[in-house]
């Protein structure tokens, strides 16, 4: 998580901010990532991918305005990235 600005320095740091798109405006469900398992070479008759996702949120430097964008549940989107699920 960012607790110094990169850009300025400045400690001013606002965190866990919703990323919105006009989706998330209208009753969606705010920004995110998704990672879908590969299918598998032998695919059986009946499968359905497994999915992975992480919503947005963002921290954004009070000074100067520089933005970071963090996935919640990083760790399982490494996870499934590891096991060659892909965007």
């Amino acid at each position: 998580m960012m607790t110094k600005c990169p850009e300025c320095g400045s400690s001013d740091i606002v965190h866990d901010m919703i990323v919105f798109t006009d989706e998330t405006v209208s009753g969606g469900k705010p920004a995110y990532v998704k990672l879908v398992e590969p299918e598998p070479a032998k695919r059986p008759f009946l499968w359905i991918a497994q999915k992975v996702k992480a919503d947005l949120n963002a921290a954004n430097c009070g000074a100067c305005g520089h933005t970071r964008l963090y996935a919640k549940n990083h760790a399982e989107i490494l996870e499934a990235h590891k096991k060659g699920y892909t965007s």
